[in-house]
């Protein structure tokens, strides 16, 4: 129920037509929902941080360590961005995450995002990352596409990311989710200012 998902960040709603849609913060009430789909070996096999298999110990330590932390030098701000929809009665339907870090040049934020199996297809996560990047004026964002995903090189495209040639790397991938090595294209996009 949305009234029992309590908010770090205030809730903010896509704009039409996905206006069913809203962006919101982790919960502890969405633990079972992120143990249920980190676990589908549909969505897990091709995210590279979540552990698997997941637990709910795995989800509270997210909570706790990642989900509300602020990106320095974005007031309002915090690394993880919860699709929910309100006809689904606030049911988590994808993550974007916006992680700094000191790999990183400064200002810049990599993304990671997924959504749902059952609600792919319907151009949610492009929306959504335009809607997350617009809170980050005069960012600088990369993120990582495996060279075999096409729905996720497709997200990136219709966010306005562009795919920087030469960049591919091979990227070892746990053992737990398949194992070998992955080919990853690396999208780059400049936020405006504000103005």
């Amino acid at each position: 129920m949305i009234s029992q998902l309590s908010a770090s960040v205030a809730d903010s709603p896509l704009p039409p037509p996905f206006d069913d849609l809203y962006l919101s913060s982790l919960a502890p009430g969405d633990f079972p929902r992120l143990v249920d789909l980190y676990n589908n070996t549909d969505l897990s096999s091709i995210l590279l941080s979540p552990p698997y298999p997941y637990t709910l110990a795995d989800a509270q330590w997210f909570h706790d360590n990642r989900a509300h932390s602020p990106v320095p030098g974005h007031s309002g701000t915090h690394e993880i961005w919860v699709v929910r929809s309100r006809s689904h009665a606030g049911l988590l339907v994808g993550i974007c995450g916006t992680h700094p870090g000191p790999e990183h040049p400064p200002g810049t934020i990599t993304l990671g995002y997924f959504t749902a199996p059952e609600f792919r297809g319907r151009g949610i996560m492009p929306a959504v990352l335009n809607e997350v990047l617009q809170k980050f004026p005069g960012a600088s964002f990369q993120a990582e596409a495996e060279a075999g995903n096409g729905s996720s090189q497709k997200v990136l495209q219709k966010a306005g990311f562009s795919r920087v040639e030469g960049s591919e790397r091979l990227l070892e991938w746990p053992e737990s989710k398949g194992g070998g090595f992955r080919n990853m294209w690396k999208y780059v996009k400049e936020q405006p200012s504000a103005e």
